[in-house]
């Protein structure tokens, strides 16, 4: 989203002196010698190799954890005919990983069903009413995904049945877990897992584990890859060189357009599912495969996965849900922008407010007003909230000082989610708002190199987009050039809202900037991004407007 940033919060790093000498040397472009120079890997073959390895060689170096039983207790309960319930949850991660556990227990011939809970009646986490159902209609194995690190309390009954509970998550334990209860648990948060394990996302987690076990054929594993991709772009982890490798290669499941439900879901939202990156995935796919759980039942998103029958009926389910999302969200951010503003708010709570979406909304509040914001409404007889923060903050350990008073809780360091009875809402509102509002926010500058557009063409570009995918922990590059002179500016398309600025006979697109233009008429510099663009089937370069840099010394490395 374009903004106005002062010169103080970039950091502007110029091409060294050799990035001439390096592009000879590997025979590619300036630019992308330079791009290759400020991430630290212009030196060396084995460090270009070390950011985005193959696949194969990144799985056999992860290490998920030191309680690991290995795949033959899983393989055993797997029998044809078995009676398995897959328990997951309404996110696209945990959607992601419902149908993953489903597609794998359908290979063994297992008797299979899944159930996600409603988010607003019933929340995050496994349910012992459901639990109750579960067992009373008959259960062979229960796999849960996405949830259930610390519901050991509820897990015991099913343990003690003589019913086998497989647990794979990726959510912080804080405190006991379910092996306790006798439940295998694959958590590399819960068992000490290296770096990478504790950066994949809870399908990633279910998928590597299958993959090192053998669970299934190698083939059909890395054509589940696309379910890979879409959780981990959704649950914004660290890209990693691991995470950068399942998303490389999920990308390419995806294109393929074997999973019928993702490639109609994409054709109806205009996508050409043979180019799809990872920012359609964020800004179009996963998008919609969320309204689902946010505002109606998640499994309407697991039936597209699947492909289960009538599948373009739930693709415009979706597209439907998620128009209805984009309304009640923009709606629910401005009201709750006027409340920061006038207030110097951290925490509000709405009686009318919509559960589902109040998670987007606190993370769109929480990057507007760049502070930590937590969000309550109600849901049936008690309240549900949501807390985010900025980088450098720790949610889980905010919501810990108050841990006493909620019913339930649990998340990662930058998002987590509570309930609290309404009586007790008062005082948790209280101890969060103090919490929150004595959090120091590190503000991290934005990297960009100095480079101009005219210098940059389609191939050198496609040569930098070799380095993605891009995301959290690999961030796409941001390039700056200043303004010299008053800016050429003309309108762009028929709303008055977008422009194009020509810096030295190149245009930047400036979607939404011209209002921001004109409270800033002569700025410092720019800070533009390169996209490739598909328009009837041409491909072209576009320089896209991200910040308009309006004053103050930039920051020079």
């Amino acid at each position: 989203m374009i903004g106005l940033c002062a010169g103080d919060e970039i950091r502007v790093r110029y091409p060294e002196e050799d990035a001439s000498t390096l592009a000879l040397a590997l025979g590619c472009s300036r630019i992308f010698a330079s791009v290759l120079q400020m991430r630290g890997l212009g030196c060396s073959e084995k460090a270009r190799a070390k950011h985005r390895p193959g696949l194969r060689l990144a799985l056999e170096e992860l290490f998920l954890g030191n309680e690991d039983p290995g795949g033959e207790g899983l393989r055993a309960a797997l029998r044809e005919g078995a009676r398995v319930v897959v328990y997951g949850d309404y996110d696209v991660d945990g959607v992601a990983a419902t149908s993953l556990a489903v597609e794998l227990c359908l290979l063994y011939g297992a008797d299979v069903r899944y159930y996600i809970p409603h988010r607003r009646l019933q929340g995050y986490g496994i349910h012992e009413d459901m639990i109750g159902r579960i067992l009373q209609m008959g259960c062979d194995l229960l796999l849960v995904v996405d949830c259930g690190t610390r519901d050991r309390k509820i897990l015991e009954g099913v343990v003690a049945a003589g019913v086998p509970v497989w647990v794979f998550d990726h959510h912080l334990p804080e405190g006991p877990t379910v092996r306790e209860a006798g439940a295998v648990l694959i958590n590399p948060h819960a068992s000490n897992g290296d770096e990478e394990g504790v950066r994949l996302c809870a399908t990633g987690v279910l998928w590597a584990w299958l993959f090192r076990n053998s669970l299934a054929p190698e083939g059909w594993l890395r054509e589940r890859l696309d379910l890979v991709a879409l959780a981990t772009v959704a649950d914004c982890v660290s890209l990693g060189p691991l995470n950068r490798a399942l998303v490389f290669e999920g990308l390419e499941q995806i294109r393929q357009g074997r999973r019928v439900g993702l490639r109609l879901l994409a054709e109806r939202l205009g996508l050409v599912f043979q180019r799809i990156g990872e920012e359609d995935l964020a800004m179009k796919l996963i998008p919609c495969l969320n309204a689902a759980g946010r505002l109606d039942l998640a499994d309407v998103s697991v039936r597209v996965l699947l492909g289960e029958k009538d599948t373009l009926q739930w693709v415009e389910r979706l597209v439907e849900l998620n128009r209805k999302r984009q309304y009640l969200s923009g709606r629910l951010v401005d009201e709750i922008s006027t409340a920061i503003s006038a207030e110097e708010r951290h925490v509000l709570r709405g009686n009318e407010w919509p559960v589902g979406i109040l998670s987007s909304v606190a993370s769109r509040l929480c990057s507007q007003f760049r502070r930590p914001i937590a969000l309550a409404a109600p849901a049936g007889e008690v309240l549900r909230g949501t807390l985010r923060v900025p980088g450098g903050v720790d949610a889980v350990a905010i919501l810990r000082d108050v841990e006493e008073h909620l019913l339930e809780w649990g998340g990662h360091r930058q998002a987590a989610g509570f309930s609290v009875a309404p009586e007790r809402w008062s005082l948790v509102e209280e101890r969060l708002e103090y919490s929150l509002s004595e959090v120091e926010i590190q503000e991290d500058l934005l990297e960009v190199l100095a480079f101009p557009p005219q210098e940059i063409d389609m191939a050198s570009w496609r040569e930098v987009e070799t380095l993605g995918p891009f995301g959290m922990g690999n961030p796409r590059p941001l390039l700056y050039t200043e303004n010299k002179g008053v800016p050429s500016v003309r309108p762009l398309g028929g709303n008055g809202r977008h422009v194009t600025v020509e810096v030295d006979g190149v245009p930047l697109l400036g979607f939404n900037a011209a209002k921001l233009l004109a409270e800033c008429p002569n700025p410092r510099g720019w800070v533009y991004a390169p996209r490739i663009d598909h328009w009837r089937g041409q491909a072209r370069l576009q320089f896209v407007l991200e910040r308009i840099v309006h004053s103050g010394g930039v920051a020079h490395a």
